[in-house]
Formats: structure tokens, sequence, C-alpha cells
């Protein structure tokens, strides 16, 4: 298209948001850089952008800025410097890494990185404490850092389309997320415990993804308020809940053997998450090891941390709030890295007798069956000892006890 310099002038001049959408920009024409200091939003979707001017910078007032469609590959360092924009839209670009700048800017609100090549992402993004919408679908994430569970302001997660196997544990402590949506990867599991502010939580699409925990599904099935019936799975998770189970020799991960009837001899493998290392079934009175019962004490002298388990009307409600000023940073001397970050991430589950509370990291009894809530969703339920098992067993609403055996 064929630009007339003194248009695009008085064009700049009259407003502060340029819409210049499919013009067929290879770049970004300096005009804008003598005559649009009063800028506020730019609009530079679908043109032929290869790269952005180290001078952008100068360009102090736009608060949005919008360059979905473009061909570019970097980011230079200056867009670091932008610390006023609150909307930043790279999506459908060329990008296969996300420079560590981006965490300069402290007055974001939306980053939307859809439809590149990004696998990870930088550290430094852990400092965008006015971050409230994160998207990152269609790129090849295979996991995502547990720092996302720790911006304050977090409201919406899109990661549809990638490679995602697991959830971050911590994002069930995320204090205002609204909304996840993870469709269309490979998860297995999603994280046990009860997601502390109760989001929507979509994960269509995830073939290997075949079972759910207690608290989770019963925050689910309050979410959908729909009545029990054997359509429910697919009103929870469409494409998901199958037999199939990935073939993955390599995964470390706790696997177990569900007998779903033994007549005819049907059975389903489960994985559990990465934080679980050691479990047991109803029947085995064990020692909790001391390691565990280290990490639920020093937990617990920090955090209150308590699932509220209501069936009729079915109800959940997680509540997670510091007990004392004391900070994990002030103990790590006295701790490994590992327990450090367990932690931090916080406890893979809270024990599911409602007479408890135990917060549970590495090591639970195991309960796997079916609750009278959703028919056809198997359901997994932990407890932190062998009569906290019995009595969940006694009084809870699942229906049906399957048979599992451990198979690594």
């Amino acid at each position: 298209m064929d630009l007339d310099p003194a248009e695009m002038v008085n064009e700049i001049k009259e407003k502060v948001i340029l819409h210049w959408n499919c013009r067929g920009l290879t770049e970004l024409p300096e005009i804008i850089r003598k005559y649009g200091s009063h800028i506020q939003e730019i609009y530079l979707k679908w043109n032929k952008l290869t790269t952005l001017p180290p001078w952008i910078i100068e360009l102090f007032n736009v608060t949005n800025l919008y360059i979905y469609g473009n061909l570019i590959k970097e980011l230079p360092a200056e867009l670091g410097n932008m610390s006023q924009l609150t909307v930043l839209d790279l999506s459908a670009n060329k990008l296969e890494e996300i420079p560590s700048c981006i965490g300069n800017l402290i007055n974001i609100e939306s980053l939307l990185l859809n439809d590149n090549y990004i696998k990870k992402l930088p550290m430094e993004m852990s400092q965008l404490c006015n971050l409230q919408v994160l998207s990152l679908s269609g790129n090849e994430f295979v996991a995502l850092p547990e720092w996302l569970g720790s911006l304050p302001k977090l409201k919406e997660l899109n990661a549809d389309n990638n490679y995602l196997k697991e959830l971050p544990n911590r994002l069930t402590l995320a204090p205002k997320m609204s909304m996840i949506s993870v469709c269309s990867n490979r998860l297995k599991y999603l994280p046990l415990n009860g997601f502390l502010s109760s989001p929507c939580i979509r994960f269509d699409a995830n073939e290997y993804l075949n079972y759910l925990s207690y608290p989770v599904l019963i925050q689910l099935a309050c979410q959908i308020h729909t009545s029990v019936t054997r359509d429910s799975v697919n009103i929870l998770g469409y494409k998901c809940f199958t037999l199939q189970c990935e073939d993955n020799t390599l995964s470390a991960n706790i696997k177990l053997n569900i007998k779903i009837n033994a007549s005819c001899n049907k059975s389903i493998v489960i994985e559990l998450p990465r934080q679980i290392l050691r479990i047991h079934n109803v029947n085995e009175n064990k020692t909790v090891s001391l390691w565990e019962l280290a990490l639920r004490k020093v937990y617990k002298q920090r955090y209150k941390h308590t699932l509220h388990i209501s069936t009729s009307p079915i109800n959940i409600k997680v509540i997670y709030k510091q007990n004392t000023k004391r900070n994990f940073d002030f103990l790590m001397p006295s701790i490994n890295f590992a327990s450090y970050n367990l932690l931090t991430n916080g406890p893979a589950t809270i024990c599911v007798n409602s007479y408890c509370q135990q917060p549970i990291f590495t090591e639970a009894w195991v309960i796997v069956g079916i609750s009278h809530h959703v028919y056809s969703i198997t359901t997994i339920a932990l407890c932190c000892c062998r009569s906290c098992a019995f009595e969940f067993m006694t009084n809870s609403n699942m229906i049906v006890n399957f048979h599992w055996y451990c198979i690594n």
C-alpha cells in the first residue's frame, strides 16, 4: 500500500489512537517519532514488521501497543523501558524467546504472546506485580514456572494448544485467579489441591487426563451447577477422562493401576503429580517420614491453609492466610533447596478429612473411587494418615472404591 507521508503526518497530529492495521508496513515510520509524542494507543496488526526501532521508547505516552500478526523474531531491549505500557500484544509473530527486559514493564496489565514459538518465560517476569491477563496459547511450552502463582493480580491465564504435562502447584494459591484455560495440551493431571480463588478451569482435549482430585472435582461441579448425570464428564472436560494413559517410561512420577472392573479385568493407569513421592493404601499402618513431618510443621508455623467442604449444597472454600511474619527466606540456611521449593510452592493437597486439614507435601494415603457428584470420573482423595483415610471413607460421598496398586 502506498502511504502518503503528508496524510500520515496529519493523522498523527489529529489523533491519540493510531489504527495502522493492514497497511503493509515493513518498519515503523519515523514520522511518528517526530510528531507522535502524544499518541496513547497504536494498532499495527497484520503488517510486515520484522523489528521494532530502538527509538520506540520516545513514545512515552503510549499505553497500548498492538503488534499482532507481524514477522518479528526479536524484541529490542529498549522495549523494556516503556514502563507506561498497560497492554502489549505480540501475538502471531515469530518470537522464540521473551527477553528479560519485559520484567521492567511494571504497569503492564495484559500481555498477549499467543501463536509464537516460545518455550519458556524469563524469571524477570515474576516482577510484573500488576499483570492481570497472560495469554500464551499456541506456543511450545512443556511446563510453566511456579512463580506464576505468586503474581498478586493475575486473573486470567490462557495456555491452550501447547505441550503442557502439568500445571504449577502454586497456581492453586493464586489469590485473584478467575480463569485458567489449558485446552489441547498433554496434561496428565490437574493439581490435587483445591484452588484458593475457585477459578473457572477449561481443560478440554487433554486426552491423557483421566482423573480429578476430590477437592477439585467438587469445586468444578459447584461451578457448572449441573445435576448429577452420567454425561457430566462431557461438561467438565470434553475429550478427557478416557481409559488411555500416555506410555512414558521416562517419567519418574508414581503411577497407579486402578482396577475398575475385576470381573472383566478392566483397568486404567493414572499418574500422580511429581510432588507425591510415597503413597499408602488405607490398610497400611505406616509412620510418616521425618521429612514430611518437618515440612508440615514448618508450613503450619507460617500459614493456615484449610479446605472446608460441604456437600449439601456442593461447596468448597480454601482459606490461605499467613499466621506469622516469619519468612521462608529466613529459614533457608537450615533447609535444603528441595524442601524450600516444596514449602514456597505450597502443599500438594490438604488432608480431605474435614476434622484434620493437615498439609500434605510428599507422602499420603490414597483413596481411589467414584464420587456421587459425577458418576463417570475417577476421583482420588488424599489423607495425611491411615486414621484420616478410614474416617474419610466412612463419612464421604465416594460411592465406589477401587482397588489399586503401584506399578513403578
